[in-house]
Formats: C-alpha cells, structure tokens, sequence
C-alpha cells in the first residue's frame, strides 16, 4: 500500500498543478495574497506568535510525511496560503510551490484574515487612502470571537482546514477555545 502511495505522489510531482487540471480562480474579494511576512511588517506580536504555531509550518509537515504530500492540492488546500480549502483549488494569487511562491508557504494569517493586498498597500502608502478608507480596510481584516454571531464565523473558517477527516480533536465541546489559546494573537503592536 505504501508503495502505491508513494506512486501516485510521484505522479502528482510530476503532473504539476496544471497537469492535473487545477485551475485557479480571483478570490471573492478582488485582494491579492501577499504572504505573512507582510503581515508582520506592522504586526510584529501577532507574527512572533504565528510563526511559533504548526500553521506558520504546515507545509514542512507534508514534506516530511512518509511519503511526503507537498505536490498533493488536496493536502495542500490547508497548509498553504490562498486555496480554497475544501474544493482544492488555488486563488488566482495564492500558494503555487515552493519555488514559485515561498511567501505563501505554511498557513497563513490572510488564510483567516483574508488576502491583504489592499490593506498593505494603503498602509504602506502605495495607493493614496484617506483616514476612512485606512479604518475601512483594517476593519475589514479584523475578526473577532466577541459575540456568538464572530464565533460562529471564526469557528465555521477554522472547520474549513479542522474538519472531521483531518483534525477529529477539533470537534466538540470546547475543541476551538483549546486550539484558540495555541494562536491567540490581538491586533498591532
């Protein structure tokens, strides 16, 4: 059985992501994914903290399966950034290898927050935004576990990646709060 596996992960290599079909598509948005590192210009707290976490090295943990998983999107879908989770699929601007797009390796912070493009490029002061547009944008990146209704949304975005087939122990009573105090970060510095 292993050396079946190990065969159809060496196809997969093989075949690539276009080889297999898989086509990206623009997120919802209309923002592009610029890695965690960008992220962590301004958020140096919340970056310290992620960069300690499993997510920020999700991908290291496929290659060092046995057999390694790094070229399987269904794999991939969570421990990179920019997928979409549950169709396998990457966004237009989102994780594509190792190679070609390092800084979307691991998963990380726009997987939750959302592609920041827009964000960083007005705090950076790319793109002309006046005050209401800066608050607009950083509300919008914002998440919240405040009120049930935040909860729920975080909780529903996590099971995206912690479903029952790849995270059981994320199920259940008060699964999220446990996995929660593993990541919890709070705004800039």
């Amino acid at each position: 059985m292993k050396q079946v596996m190990v065969s159809y992960q060496d196809q997969l290599k093989l075949l690539g992501l276009d080889g297999l079909g898989i086509r990206s598509s623009a997120h919802p948005s209309g923002n592009q994914f610029v890695g965690s590192q960008a992220c962590g210009e301004c958020h140096t707290k919340a970056y310290s903290i992620w960069k300690r976490t499993p997510h920020a090295h999700a991908l290291e943990t496929l290659v060092h399966l046995d057999p390694p998983r790094q070229f399987d999107a269904e794999c991939l879908s969570c421990h990179v950034t920019g997928w979409e989770p549950q169709r396998f699929s990457p966004f237009a601007s989102g994780y594509l290898s190792a190679e070609k797009t390092p800084q979307l390796a691991g998963n990380g912070c726009e997987n939750c927050h959302g592609p920041g493009s827009a964000h960083v490029a007005a705090e950076r002061g790319d793109v002309k935004a006046s005050d209401a547009d800066l608050e607009r944008l950083r509300k919008k990146m914002h998440l919240s576990i405040k009120s049930d209704a935040d909860r729920r949304r975080v909780i529903d975005n996590c099971l995206q990646c912690h479903d029952l087939d790849n995270s059981i122990n994320f199920h259940g009573g008060e699964a999220f709060d446990e996995y929660w105090k593993k990541i919890e970060h709070h705004g800039t510095d």
